[in-house]
């Protein structure tokens, strides 16, 4: 494999937990550990997704691309729903993003025949 630090021989007789962390950064960690545990790591599911891992790391987060998701949880034989459950609804659709309607930046400026362009 290409991932660093990997060592099959103890990691094979690691078990697997599905205590999944709520916090974003305890459970971003308890993923890359389940990745390990089965050979992987984010930049090999990245390479393979064509993606960065940042992008990748940033979905264990709970951002990020939906489809990133996906991914990881299907390399943990796991439903993202089980991973990720504060972004689905009791029956398991996905919720959308919800924006704060007092937003504190302001709108952008377009550009139109009263503005000069830069």
């Amino acid at each position: 494999m290409a991932c660093l630090g990997v060592i099959k021989i103890a990691m094979a007789t690691a078990p697997a937990t599905l205590d999944i962390p709520k916090n974003p950064t305890m459970r971003r960690e308890w993923i890359s550990y389940q990745l390990r545990l089965r050979g992987l790591c984010y930049r090999e599911l990245a390479r393979r997704e064509g993606v960065s891992h940042q992008s990748l790391s940033a979905a264990a987060l709970g951002g990020g691309s939906r489809h990133l998701q996906e991914t990881i949880a299907a390399a943990l034989d796991l439903f993202p729903q089980a991973i990720w459950p504060e972004l689905y609804d009791a029956e398991g659709n996905r919720l959308g993003r919800i924006r704060d309607p007092n937003r504190t930046t302001p709108r952008r400026r377009r550009n139109d025949e009263n503005t000069a362009a830069a």
